[in-house]
């Protein structure tokens, strides 16, 4: 112990600097501590900003809560939206109308023959033939693309047309 006491008498100076040095690097680090930490609490705050809450485990249990309960109503949409795209293929999607002129005593295409058609190709081939005395309209069903009944050159036009349209829906 008297050496140690010798050499802090003889060494008086350089101790107290060697002391001061330490001072001052441990003022710089305890500097970069306090900027460090306003930045972690203005990150934290900004965090539970709009919160009640004030525990870190709270918000995350919530969140957890919130996203399960998202997961399970995407769940409920996607069963929503395959039930209503089934039922939509069976509504009327595809739709071409050929105009024409039957008869050649007449002065314009004012007869037509429309397809309307479902996304499985069925649905009906509705004729309007327009001649200068009389009208008279009249459909023919459609079944997957093809008629039972024979369809007449302009009735086949429009339902080939319509048959390759492309669905809205997929069946």
């Amino acid at each position: 112990m008297e050496a140690l006491m010798n050499y802090l008498q003889n060494n008086t100076t350089q101790v107290l600097l060697l002391i001061g040095g330490l001072q001052l690097v441990m003022i710089f680090a305890w500097i970069i501590n306090t900027v460090k930490l306003r930045k972690m609490i203005k990150r934290y705050n900004g965090f539970l900003r709009g919160t009640e809450k004030t525990q870190l485990e709270e918000i995350l249990l919530d969140h957890l809560a919130k996203v399960e309960e998202t997961q399970e109503v995407l769940k409920q949409q996607k069963e929503e939206l395959r039930r209503l795209e089934k039922g939509a293929a069976n509504c009327i999607q595809k739709v071409y109308t050929k105009r024409y002129n039957a008869f050649d005593n007449t002065g314009s295409d004012l007869s037509y023959s429309t397809a309307l058609l479902n996304a499985h190709n069925s649905g009906f081939v509705l004729t309007g033939i327009y001649g200068r005395d009389y009208a008279v309209s009249y459909t023919k069903p459609i079944e997957q693309g093809s008629s039972k009944q024979v369809l007449s050159t302009e009735e086949n036009e429009a339902l080939n047309a319509a048959i390759n349209q492309k669905s809205l829906i997929r069946p």
